[in-house]
This record gives C-alpha cells, structure tokens and sequence, in this order.
C-alpha cells in the first residue's frame, strides 16, 4: 500500500464521524466514532454450487450462478454476495444472473 493511501486513510479514520455529517448527511452522534478493523483474512474454501457461461438469444454471452438451498439460512443474502464478487473478480467484463433455489 502507498504511503499516500495510508495517510489518507488515517485522515479519514480521523473525520469520519464530521464527513458523515456535512458531507453524507447522515443523522448522527457526532460524540461517538469506533473504529473498526479494516483487514478480514479469508481463508476459506467456498465452492458455488453451479457457474457456467452461457449465450442469450441474441447471442450476448453471461454467467450463470445457481445456488441450491435445502433449509433457510440467515446469512444468505450475505453469501449470495460473496459468490457474487468472487465470480465477477474471477471473470471480469461478464454480466453475472444469480439465482437461488430451495
């Protein structure tokens, strides 16, 4: 990471609660700021249930991603997301339709 990305961060570590204020006009307690970390390591194998590449009618091509589900699980939404941006990092360029199945 450049040097000028780490002083910019800490700057904004350092104001974030007045640039939720008076730049994002977010209603807030400006007495109270957390910071929370910011570098989540994953290791983790996560495998998508189906991706495949595949052509519209018009022959514009896409990806593909089902997802098969046998009981309700919470934090779905979140893993949807997950295998969302790592398909589209791992293909870029190409649209991404996602569809979960119970």
């Amino acid at each position: 990471m450049g040097d000028k990305d780490i002083v910019s961060k800490e700057i904004i570590g350092k104001l974030a609660a007045h640039l939720a204020i008076y730049l994002l006009d977010l209603p807030i307690d400006p007495d109270f700021q957390e910071a929370m970390g910011t570098e989540h390591q994953r290791i983790e194998d996560r495998r998508a249930d189906l991706v495949v590449k595949l052509r519209d009618r018009s022959g514009d091509p896409f990806l593909l991603h089902i997802e098969i589900q046998n009981n309700n699980d919470d934090q779905m939404p979140a893993r949807m997301m997950r295998y969302l941006t790592d398909v589209l990092l791992a293909y870029p360029g190409l649209p991404v339709r996602q569809y979960l199945i119970y």
